[in-house]
């Protein structure tokens, strides 16, 4: 009998504990802009329109996720994007963009009639984080300048070392959207890649 009260005490210890799992934390790719743009800077003589941002199905997760040296990959409960991971790169982009060229991203709205449009189709490939190591990104982007300029396709990859806690990486996550976002901005305004 004093076997089965144990055993029961222990039981019920080991449920209260599994079910006293930390609460998961929620990050964000999308950061406040640094500066406002100067009151000296006119507005940009375009708006754009950035579409759903296209991500390799292997990076759409909802879990934070770093590779370890012995080729495991780690995805946390505890650590989650709070969108979908492409939702929050577009997000994080439109942010960068709009601050960066002094526009806006009308979305599915209806153009203005005195500002042209350029289209933005982005596509991630590539955007790992390698344990106590480096971060990666590779993108690719199309950008639509309408009927008479046509359309141009350019590439980038960034790398950037890591530290090793979530926060510190998210933040090099954000950074290296935030690079992207400004190698996209410099085609916006060269009509040319790099």
């Amino acid at each position: 009998m004093k076997l089965a009260r144990t055993v029961s005490a222990a039981f019920a210890l080991l449920v209260l504990t599994g079910c006293a799992s930390s609460a998961p934390h929620y990050y964000t790719l999308t950061t406040a802009a640094a500066d406002a743009v100067p009151a000296d800077v006119s507005p940009a003589p375009f708006v754009l329109r950035l579409k759903p941002v296209s991500l390799a199905e292997r990076l759409n997760q909802p879990q934070l996720m770093v590779h370890q040296r012995n080729g495991e990959l780690l995805m946390s409960d505890n650590a989650l994007w709070a969108a979908p991971l492409p939702e929050e790169i577009r997000a994080a982009l439109t942010a960068r963009l709009e601050h960066s060229l002094n526009t806006t991203d009308i979305g599915a709205l209806t153009p203005p009639a005195d500002k042209p449009v350029i289209g933005i189709r982005v596509a991630v490939d590539q955007f790992d984080v390698w344990q106590g190591e480096k971060a990666t990104i590779a993108a690719t982007w199309q950008l639509d300048f309408g009927n008479e300029s046509g359309q141009l396709t350019c590439q980038t990859q960034h790398q950037r070392a890591i530290p090793g806690n979530t926060q510190a990486r998210v933040i090099i996550q954000q950074k290296l959207v935030q690079d992207v976002a400004d190698d996209i901005a410099v085609s916006v305004l060269r009509h040319r890649c790099g």
